[in-house]
């Protein structure tokens, strides 16, 4: 069902590319929501006085802190949600996978990918892409139910799909996940997809280190890793 390729994403200069946009766009996110609450709160008390024509009472006081703390945590957890993806991104392939079939479930938030242990099984996923809502989403979920995606990754640990190219990335987790209790190798697990899935982060403890990690987005230092 997939078509592996023999290189890590991170290897193709626009996926790492997109990655470091939509990191830089995460980061931004999050930093404007943080520093967002005084003008925030000037704003609705200008808008208070001017339609009002009184002070700001005390109970409106919480909502654009409100407004601003749900702005954080969303902007942040697609931040958090692409530092998970780049262990991924620069261990595993990309893979392409073909249409699904047009009877598969009607929230195309669902994906089938197949298991990288029998390919003749599939594992579903859900995929999520924090900070991009409605519409457009749907649409580029739908365009992959229909035409066809890339993905990296293990669906039974974690695994990053690539709508539309690589242009909207999406983390993709399994719907019904492995006991990895104690960091054990679950039984339906090959040793070798275990370790692999364990140098990604995505299972057990991750052997690299935070800067070993970063060391992995570099392009030069990638290229000497044979």
């Amino acid at each position: 069902m997939g078509d592996e390729t023999s290189h890590a994403a991170f290897d193709d200069p626009d996926t790492l590319r997109a990655w470091r946009r939509a990191r830089a766009r995460a980061t931004a996110a999050t930093t404007f929501w943080v520093i967002s609450l005084p003008g925030l709160f000037v704003l609705t008390l200008i808008g208070w006085e001017s339609l009002v024509g009184s002070s700001l009472p005390a109970y409106v006081m919480p909502v654009p802190i409100l407004v601003s703390v749900i702005g954080v945590a969303v902007a942040d957890s697609r931040r958090v949600q692409l530092k998970k993806m780049r262990g991924i991104l620069a261990i595993y392939p990309w893979q392409n996978h073909p249409p699904l079939n047009s009877n598969a479930s009607a929230d195309v938030s669902y994906l089938k990918i197949p298991n990288p242990d029998d390919r003749q099984k599939s594992v579903s996923v859900t995929v999520r892409r924090y900070g991009l809502l409605g519409k457009r989403w749907r649409n580029a979920l739908t365009n992959a139910h229909t035409q066809g995606f890339q993905f990296a990754g293990d669906p039974r640990f974690g695994a990053v799909i690539a709508l539309q190219g690589v242009t909207e990335l999406g983390a993709a987790r399994p719907t019904h996940a492995l006991d990895t209790t104690g960091g054990a190798r679950p039984r339906a697990v090959s040793d070798e997809a275990w370790q692999r899935a364990r140098a990604a982060g995505v299972a057990g403890e991750s052997p690299f280190t935070e800067g070993q990690l970063q060391d992995l987005e570099n392009p030069r230092k990638r290229g000497s890793r044979a």
